[in-house]
């Protein structure tokens, strides 16, 4: 009879322990027709259904709820109770963030490409809008990943500028729970999207869907990671004609590996070089790698970092240097002042717009300067700023763009 009963408690811890190590996760989308899956054919060769029947296969989600609409805007996605200024549409309330949330989901994906830019809404409506809506989901206790724009063929070469201008600041704004879904799909040469990526000039194909599963897949964007560290940010600043790449890593266990890997179009990868973090960092470690030979033209670049058992790879970051010098060189503390002293490179003379953005996304500094070649130097006062991650962003008006992050002690 006890054998019996030890048998009967054996069977029970058994069978607890298989349902608490397959608990699955539940992941929501909102966004437009992309996420909707127009382009592709059939239908469960979208992103979001190839997404979601990886994850099926791995039994690691139970479903992915999808409601996202064609033609929508980040208005749309806003939370039901948001009021709209004159003008701009109002919370779909069938296809919003609220409703997304309503499913109880573990994961949110937000992705709304290009019908801002469309609609001519300026970037900085744009920014607030997804930045209200990414802090509603983490402020329902959920983990929110907000996609870059995409590229457009069929918009105004300003409408596309704007969307190239649009993916560099939900990168910065977002960092590690961003989404680059516009250089995998981008022509190498223009501002298009890549002929072999096209469907209809405004939607990519099964391939461009592919590609925007890929990156989904390669983000780790479901809570239960089995790496023993985060990623929290991972960026690629030209110095010069070189190109330095600084990561972010918190919540490490152990030794850690981070092989270097470059890409000319942001497909097939080489191994640059491999390094280690030994440490078992308390708070965020930050460690950094010099490309001294760069392609030409535009680099890619992304980390695939894991310890003996596991891996998982970073989201894409790229560098352009066709223009010749241009780029945030080196940054240095202003002896006897709060401030910091920043070189600009710059191949002409031209103007430009440099933001300083803390960790949160809160933007602390903005001041416009006049560039020369070959650089020039720019004091930014860094007096009252609390200690941590902070990241220097640069856009000329010749659409330019370069982004460093430094930390402030």
């Amino acid at each position: 009879m006890r054998n019996y009963l030890m048998l009967l408690v054996c069977l029970f811890l058994a069978a607890n322990s298989a349902h608490r190590q397959t608990k699955k996760y539940v992941i929501a989308v909102i966004g437009s027709s992309t996420a909707q899956g127009v382009g592709a054919t059939p239908i469960d060769s979208s992103w979001v259904n190839l997404t979601k029947f990886y994850f099926q296969g791995l039994g690691e989600i139970d479903t992915i709820y999808n409601v996202a609409l064609g033609g929508e805007t980040t208005y749309a996605g806003m939370p039901s109770d948001f009021v709209q200024p004159a003008g701009r549409p109002a919370p779909d309330t069938a296809t919003n963030v609220t409703k997304a949330l309503s499913f109880n989901p573990d994961v949110v994906l937000v992705n709304f490409p290009t019908n801002d830019a469309a609609a001519d809404y300026t970037l900085q409506e744009t920014m607030s809008n997804l930045r209200v809506i990414y802090q509603s989901i983490v402020a329902a206790g959920k983990t929110a990943y907000i996609t870059t724009s995409q590229p457009r063929t069929s918009l105004s070469t300003a409408q596309q500028e704007l969307l190239k201008t649009m993916r560099d600041s939900v990168q910065v704004e977002f960092g590690a729970k961003s989404l680059d879904f516009y250089d995998p799909i981008v022509a190498s040469d223009s501002l298009n999207i890549n002929p072999i990526y096209n469907f209809d000039g405004t939607h990519v194909n099964n391939a461009g869907h592919q590609q925007l599963f890929q990156v989904v897949r390669n983000a780790g964007i479901l809570p239960a990671s089995p790496l023993p560290l985060t990623l929290l940010n991972f960026t690629a600043t030209p110095e010069g004609r070189a190109v330095t790449l600084h990561w972010t890593v918190a919540d490490e266990t152990g030794p850690m590996s981070f092989v270097i890997q470059r890409s000319k179009d942001a497909t097939d990868f080489e191994d640059l070089a491999q390094e280690t973090l030994a440490q078992q960092p308390a708070a965020a470690d930050t460690a950094s790698w010099t490309d001294d030979n760069p392609l030409t033209g535009k680099s890619y670049y992304r980390l695939k970092y894991g310890d003996n058992t596991t891996s998982a790879y970073s989201r894409i970051v790229s560098v352009d240097l066709t223009a010749g010098g241009w780029g945030i060189g080196k940054l240095t503390t202003v002896t006897g002042a709060a401030g910091m002293q920043a070189e600009i490179f710059s191949a002409t003379a031209q103007t430009g717009t440099i933001t300083v953005f803390n960790a949160s996304g809160q933007l602390v500094f903005r001041q416009e300067v006049a560039l020369s070649a070959p650089s020039v130097i720019v004091t930014i006062p860094t007096s009252g700023w609390a200690g941590g991650q902070y990241f220097l962003h640069v856009v000329s008006n010749q659409g330019d763009v370069a982004t460093k992050g430094f930390m402030k002690f």
